[in-house]
């Protein structure tokens, strides 16, 4: 069964917004819009449930920088 990552965040040296989405799982990885790694960090347990805390690296395709995220 594939996972689906979606990815909405501001550049931090143009505001440009970035959009990206991203289908993995055995042996596949099919992403869409704008390319980003994806590197799992840890998991966070709240009242909501449990999900993944991740640190994500996208370039931006309007101005060309780097930008690092974490979610």
């Amino acid at each position: 069964m594939a996972e689906s990552i979606r990815l909405r965040v501001k550049c931090h040296a143009c505001g440009n917004q970035i959009e990206g989405t991203a289908k993995y799982g055995s042996g596949h990885y099919v992403s869409e819009g704008v390319p980003f790694d994806f590197v799992a960090v840890g998991k966070v347990e709240s009242a909501k449930g449990r999900r993944v805390k991740a640190e994500v690296t996208c370039i931006c395709p309007n101005c060309g920088v780097t930008c690092k995220y974490v979610v």
